[in-house]
């Protein structure tokens, strides 16, 4: 992505007031026959978030936010102008269009992204995502369950400002309920995702029904190139169905992202596992680490790795990843759990796709990103406001929000919210114990 996009855009004259309420605005723009969903996010302190296609994103300024709303609602460059001269005193006129003129090439760079999904490592939100007042999560996972339960979930979460939905399949997913999550997610308006195993995704027509009904991504658990490594983490055969699969999700247009699990037979291959799918069409890939806490047994950590080798392991991955020029983002790491095989934590995965996200339960309760399973609300029954000022997401808030960087791996994207080898920051499943 363009280093431009990954900043706040500015002009910024001094203390910028908010100018635009705080929510979630839809727009389409047409280009070349083609049609462009553009999603502006603002924040309560008037900064925002404007994605596009669920392909590309470009953090705004409060003035660039005023800018930005105006263009997409086709208002005239001096009607533009006069609000923001209004809004941000001092701004000559002649500076103010030379920055609209910046933010409409924005605008038209977005219209045709280069990826398909909006990724984000906490390290590209500068200033963090905290410090700009974020009123709800960016993205949110959701385990796939019956229409009944989704659809007025789907309903709050875009009443509330949130814009990307991830569907977590389980084993022999029941196709229908994904296409109606998929369809009524995409009716709203909503980025939507799906994530499984590709003996799951691979079932009868079921790529051909999610593209058709607006699918932005697929994301494939792939642990290995190797066959043998990879089956025994995410089933016989698994492995067969992969490249199949990924090749079905390009033939119906939908872009693929590859989710790969970090354990201790997972590593040694990951350089030819990046280059084989690289190779597949796949440049999108996340990572998360299960990872055994200290003083555990070699017997319970059964192939997890240890929080010792953790920086190393990152500042291993992201030099591959950069070297052969691929997007990846980190998951929150997962404590390793004994009463559960490997395999079984590697096919549930991370618990959400990232610290700009959160879980949501088909029942509507809400988790954040780290720490124990613990639900701070339910979003169906309970104010989001009173919800996302829970003791567990203050918490979260605070150990993100405190410096974590340290001479060992100063430059590392993983150590932007919390240190890897500190359990306290680590991901615990339902049930789990510290």
């Amino acid at each position: 992505m363009n280093a431009q996009l990954r900043r706040w855009l500015i002009p910024t004259w001094g203390k910028e007031a908010r100018a635009i309420a705080p929510g979630l605005y839809h727009y389409m723009r047409a280009s070349d026959g083609l049609y462009t969903r553009f999603h502006l996010r603002v924040e309560p302190d008037g900064r925002g978030l404007l994605l596009a296609n669920a392909a590309a994103a470009a953090r705004l300024s409060p003035t660039g936010v005023l800018m930005a709303k105006g263009l997409l609602e086709e208002q005239e460059e001096r009607e533009i102008v006069t609000a923001v001269q209004s809004h941000f005193k001092g701004a000559a006129t002649d500076v103010v269009q030379a920055d609209l003129q910046r933010v409409a090439g924005i605008i038209h760079t977005l219209l045709a992204p280069e990826d398909n999904y909006p990724i984000f490592n906490l390290d590209e939100l500068n200033p963090t995502v905290f410090e700009s007042q974020l009123f709800a999560p960016l993205e949110v996972s959701i385990p796939l369950a019956a229409p009944d339960q989704l659809v007025p979930l789907l309903d709050r979460l875009w009443d509330i400002g949130i814009p990307h939905v991830t569907f977590l399949t389980p084993e022999n997913p029941d196709l229908a309920y994904l296409v109606q999550a998929v369809e009524r997610a995409e009716d709203l308006g909503m980025i939507a995702g799906v994530r499984g195993r590709a003996t799951d995704l691979v079932q009868a027509k079921l790529l051909r029904d999610i593209a058709q009904v607006g699918i932005d991504y697929v994301i494939v658990i792939i642990a290995s190139a190797s066959a043998e490594i990879h089956d025994v983490l995410l089933g016989r055969e698994d492995h067969s169905f992969t490249l199949p699969l990924l090749a079905e999700i390009q033939a119906n247009e939908v872009y693929p992202m590859v989710e790969i699990p970090l354990v201790e037979s997972t590593l040694p291959g990951l350089g030819e596992t990046l280059a084989t799918l690289q190779e597949r069409g796949v440049y999108t890939f996340s990572f998360f680490a299960i990872v055994a806490p200290d003083g555990m047994d070699d017997e319970a950590r059964a192939g997890a790795l240890t929080a010792q080798a953790m920086p190393q392991t990152a500042d291993w991955i992201e030099e591959t990843a950069d070297q052969l020029d691929v997007r990846f983002l980190w998951q929150p790491p997962v404590q390793r759990d004994p009463r559960q095989t490997l395999a079984a934590q590697v096919q549930q995965g991370p618990r959400c796709s990232g610290d700009v996200a959160v879980r949501i339960e088909p029942n509507g309760d809400v988790i954040p990103p780290r720490g124990p399973y613990q639900s701070a609300g339910n979003v169906l029954a309970d104010e989001w406001q009173t919800i996302w000022q829970n003791d567990a997401f203050t918490r979260y808030r605070e150990r993100v929000a405190a410096p974590t960087r340290c001479a060992d791996c100063p430059g590392l994207a993983l150590c932007a919210a919390d240190c890897p080898r500190e359990a306290a920051g680590w991901a615990l499943g339902v049930n789990s114990e510290r």
